[in-house]
């Protein structure tokens, strides 16, 4: 049966302009299939559904378009053959897709991804619930100037919040609990991550550079006023050709080969291994890819809640010991300034001039 839509013009400040006459953009109510109501909109327009439960996969290539969802839209990919709740990605032809945006929708249950961002420019992720999806909640790769802010997510085999090889992208007032990893900033330059809460994760935050990769660096990440509690989850991950199996459990933050970080005015408290930890890439791991820098350098923590991290710490944090603080002494420039912490590791660590 063909699916309808109902189309409502909006009176808007701006029109949109083709071809000389002035096109207003327009709202689309959801009236059976979301992927129907997507294809029959325009740049500009915003899509809206309603409270339900939408089997299907969405992909949408068109730029400037918003989609939004009731607080009981729920979008469910049990059983499905497609693997990504939301994918938004460029049109053939087209480099990016740009002014892509997704407010609400609970995104449970598919094999891949909940929400998948791939070349996208000034796009935002908001205010959506994205549990048990098979790898990533939320899915920003090869992207930039986006905003994910104010999501729910949870029950990831992979990563919560995941942003690689993107620059300019901020994760802000996020929730992320039971992940093998809640937030993760790979081989990415410019983000920044504020406001969020870890807990119940395998780690909580995870900045690093990885081999392999189209971008070479992770650097300038500024990490501020996150709350990193009891990230404590066993690593499922056993796979001893996935890089994500070296990971150990028990740590609020940890930065494997960043460059230029900020990380100031964290809480960090009730992590078995460390509350926030500086090292750098394994040397088999940077033995794959001559171009990377594998050393954390010119990393700054000032002003840091650390408390009551290291009670159980995980064999694969070996041979570090447990502390609210370490430091594996590689890279140069490093630096601590009036950070709160019982137990350090080295002690002392360099200070800030």
């Amino acid at each position: 049966m063909e699916t309808r839509t109902r189309v409502h013009v909006l009176a808007l400040a701006s029109a949109i302009v083709f071809g000389g006459a002035a096109a207003q953009a327009r709202e689309i109510i959801v009236s059976g299939s979301i992927q129907s109501a997507v294809n029959a909109a325009r740049p500009g327009d915003r899509v809206r559904a309603p409270a339900g439960t939408y089997r299907e996969c969405v992909t949408v290539t068109l730029d400037d378009i918003t989609l939004s969802g009731a607080p009981l839209a729920i979008l469910d990919g049990t059983g499905l053959s497609c693997d990504t709740g939301v994918r938004a990605a460029p049109s053939p032809g087209h480099s990016t897709i740009r002014g892509f945006r997704l407010d609400g929708f609970q995104v449970r249950h598919y094999s891949q991804n909940g929400v998948l961002v791939d070349h996208g420019t000034d796009f935002r992720i908001a205010s959506g619930r994205e549990s048990f999806n098979g790898q990533y909640g939320i899915f920003a790769l090869r992207s930039s100037n986006g905003v994910i802010e104010d999501n729910r997510v949870s029950d990831s085999d992979d990563t919560g919040i995941y942003v690689g090889q993107s620059s300019s992208v901020v994760v802000r007032r996020n929730s992320v609990t039971e992940s093998t990893v809640g937030i993760e900033i790979e081989n990415t330059v410019g983000a920044r991550v504020v406001g969020n809460r870890a807990f119940g994760n395998s780690t909580g935050i995870l900045v690093d550079v990885l081999p392999g990769l189209e971008t070479t660096e992770t650097s300038r990440v500024t990490i501020s006023e996150n709350i990193l509690i009891a990230n404590n989850r066993p690593n499922p991950v056993t796979d001893p050709e996935d890089i994500l199996a070296l990971l150990p459990a028990g740590v609020g933050l940890l930065n494997v080969g960043g460059d230029d970080l900020e990380i100031t005015g964290n809480l960090a408290s009730g992590n078995d291994s460390a509350g926030i930890a500086i090292v750098q890439l394994p040397p088999g791991a940077a033995a794959l890819d001559p171009r990377i820098d594998p050393f954390p350098d010119r990393n700054v923590l000032r002003e840091n809640v650390c408390l009551g991290n290291g009670g159980n710490v995980d064999p694969k944090f070996a041979p570090l010991p447990a502390a609210d603080l370490v430091w594996d002494t590689s890279g140069t420039g490093n630096c601590w300034r009036n950070n709160l912490a019982r137990t350090r590791f080295p002690d002392p660590l360099p200070a800030c001039r």
